[in-house]
């Protein structure tokens, strides 16, 4: 029987995924979307469920894994299932970090925010007292809770500044803890997967 060289490709082809390795449900490298150097976003991105956070370094915009000291903002892993009701997003200092990293929750949408808005004053963390609200209601809430839908939803219209520990000044925004970020999240839509974005401010 004579056998072609597409099918022989084709067949190598088959064999090559048959052998690939299986996805787990955590991310510890990304590869993020660089809109310059200054700025990046970040797209699925899960926080492995044993370790419990996802460390990022803002010096480097990187993903750094939980042993490091660089890391200056930790994201929690989000259970499925409406079980979570709070997301408290955490910087590196105080009682929740070694390090020095400083922030303020602002009021104002990250694309028109391009410096240190005036008045602001930034402050280490706490969790007694946290930078970020782990409030779902009020006008102080990140996360707002939807009681129809039963789902979380960033608010467009708060900001996280945030000095980094090599005292860098940075905003840093979620846009969706929804996988595929999507619009129209349900209780059944799979949580925890943090779209994010980050940018250098001026000082």
């Amino acid at each position: 029987m004579k056998i072609t060289t597409r099918f022989v490709l084709l067949f190598a082809m088959s064999l090559g995924l048959l052998v690939l390795p299986a996805c787990s449900d955590s991310t510890t490298e990304p590869t993020p979307d660089a809109v310059d150097t200054t700025t990046f976003a970040y797209q699925d991105v899960r926080p492995d469920s044993v370790t419990g956070w996802l460390y990022y370094s803002l010096d480097s915009m990187k993903i750094v894994s939980p042993g490091s000291a660089s890391w200056d903002i930790r994201l929690p892993y989000i259970f499925c299932c409406g079980r979570s009701r709070s997301i408290p997003v955490q910087l590196n200092s105080g009682s929740n970090g070694p390090g020095t990293t400083a922030g303020a929750m602002v009021s104002g949408r990250y694309e028109t925010i391009t410096a240190m808005p005036a008045g602001v004053t930034l402050r280490t963390d706490d969790t007694l007292a946290p930078v970020v609200p782990t409030a779902v209601a009020g006008p102080t809430a990140v996360f707002v809770y939807d009681a129809p839908s039963r789902t979380l939803r960033p608010s467009p219209d708060k900001t996280l500044i945030v000095r980094s520990g090599s005292g860098k000044l940075f905003k840093f925004g979620i846009v969706s803890i929804y996988q595929n970020a999507n619009s129209n999240p349900t209780l059944d839509t799979p949580i925890g997967f943090y779209h994010f974005r980050v940018a250098r401010l001026n000082q």
